[in-house]
């Protein structure tokens, strides 16, 4: 019983456990060609600073496809103020540094994205399309996981603790 007690303690802490940052689906399309990467919602960036009011944080070695073949960016940077809002350096995609609206929220040691599409504006090469979407899911959250493993073991204990039940038979004489 103390076994079971325990468990379901620890059942209860599993589920109140934060979930974890949600992938976003970043889908760039302009002049310089198409982007298409992923990065959390709540990302930790290689690089951050802040310079006059203005914000700016980048990403290195980020897999994605860059100009319709698969690759990596060596570095994705997101900024406001006096820098861009998005400049990805990336093979086989032209230049790609835009500004316009704040893609994020937060400092730039500790972003969250902003989703929805976004026109992107460079005056001398053309405008660009950001799209910021979540991905779904297709497996269970651990703390999930956790409840069903606990929820299987439980029936099991059930099954094995169960009495046999003891049939009499009696014969007429």
């Amino acid at each position: 019983m103390k076994k079971l007690a325990l468990g379901m303690v620890t059942a209860m802490v599993l589920a109140a456990s934060p979930a974890y940052a949600a992938p976003l689906l970043f889908n760039f399309s302009g002049p310089s060609g198409t982007a298409v990467f992923q990065l959390d919602s709540n990302p930790m960036p290689a690089f951050s600073q802040t310079f006059l009011g203005s914000d700016q944080f980048s990403f290195n070695n980020v897999a994605g496809t860059f100009g319709g073949v698969a690759g990596t960016a060596s570095t994705v940077s997101f900024g406001n103020g006096l820098f861009s809002s998005l400049s990805i350096n990336a093979a086989n995609l032209g230049f790609t540094q835009f500004n316009a609206p704040t893609l994020f929220s937060g400092s730039p040691g500790n972003p969250t994205f902003l989703t929805g599409s976004f026109t992107l504006i460079n005056p001398f090469f053309g405008n660009g399309q950001l799209t910021i979407s979540p991905i779904t899911a297709a497996v269970p959250e651990p703390t999930t996981w956790a409840m069903m493993v606990l929820g299987m073991g439980v029936v099991g204990f059930a099954m094995r603790r169960r009495r046999a039940v003891t049939t009499r038979v009696t014969y007429a004489a």
